[in-house]
């Protein structure tokens, strides 16, 4: 169980430095990040729009109206499930090492 809700919480934080970049393109930026990186299908993109699109304007309302901020925390959660089960393994796994290298890159800027 605990394995379950770290893997749901890391894809969550991993789409979150993802989700930074759409702020600049919005989602077919984020998709097309997430495409180059990790590989995915065309399939796979197109369930992801979808996921993707629902998961900016949960964070969007969270950040405009905080009293919304547990609710759509809760549905995040849900949105990183939906996530998990189109990506593959090998993705999981690619994913986990861009966060890690993104986590490396903020605790540097933060030291320095």
């Amino acid at each position: 169980m605990k394995k379950i809700i770290f893997v749901a919480l890391f894809v969550a934080a991993s789409l979150s430095g993802f989700a930074q970049d759409s702020k600049k393109g919005g989602v077919d930026k984020m998709l097309q990040k997430m495409t180059t990186e990790l590989s995915l299908t065309a399939d796979q993109q197109e369930k992801l729009k979808p996921i993707l699109e629902e998961q900016m304007v949960l964070k969007k309302d969270s950040k405009e109206n905080p009293d919304n901020a547990y609710a759509n925390k809760e549905k995040l959660k849900e949105i990183t499930k939906k996530i998990k089960s189109i990506l593959t393994p090998v993705q999981l796994e690619l994913q986990k090492s861009t966060l890690k290298k993104f986590k490396e890159e903020g605790n540097k800027k933060n030291n320095e």
